[in-house]
């Protein structure tokens, strides 16, 4: 069982900020945390964030990302509203980004990897279950998605849609230099970068 807020800490509770307190501090500096499986709940949190932060200025946002996988539909709706906002989005990879969730990162305005950030290229599972014809119905909706994230990623990397293809079908670790090469990443952080980013 946890403890009094701040109790362990090593700082006085009146000084351990909750939650809502460090999210409400990243947002007065225009950032965006996005970590953990990107699924639906994460996708709606992360967009209504970009948005009100789009409509509060013009200067850019910052989405910090640490999505070891993620829902297909989930990552291709995020990357619609980082492509939509009227402002700059700079992403960083802080730790790992895996399957689905690349794409977001991959159409940001820049893409920042922390040295040791690893990334995982790799296809969406997909489970479907019920009557024939639904199954039918899903599948192809699925390929359809599969396919136009093929393509977006190509686009975002500058990779033949085959490579990609045949790179998700095998599941591709790149390190942060391998990344970079590839296409993914713009820069690797150095000491004090993340600071101007």
């Amino acid at each position: 069982m946890a403890g009094a807020e701040g109790e362990g800490s090593g700082w006085p509770p009146e000084w351990t900020p909750s939650t809502d307190h460090l999210v409400e501090r990243l947002l007065d500096r225009r950032v965006v945390l996005v970590s953990g499986r990107l699924d639906q709940a994460v996708l709606t949190d992360a967009a209504a964030r970009l948005m009100l932060l789009d409509g509060m200025g013009d200067e850019p946002v910052e989405l910090v990302l640490t999505c070891p996988d993620g829902d297909l539909g989930a990552a291709m709706s995020l990357a619609d509203t980082v492509e939509l906002v009227g402002v700059e989005v700079r992403a960083l990879c802080a730790g790992s980004i895996g399957g689905p969730a690349v794409l977001p990162f991959a159409v940001a305005t820049h893409r920042l990897a922390q040295p040791h950030a690893t990334f995982r290229l790799g296809e969406p599972r997909f489970e479907i279950d019920g009557r024939a014809s639904v199954v039918a119905e899903e599948t192809a909706r699925h390929a359809e998605l599969l396919a136009d994230f093929q393509r977006r990623l190509a686009d975002a990397t500058g990779q033949p849609v085959t490579t990609i293809a045949a790179d998700l079908r095998r599941g591709r670790f790149l390190t942060a230099d391998e990344a970079r090469s590839y296409g993914l990443v713009d820069e690797i952080a150095s000491r004090g970068r993340l600071r101007s980013l």
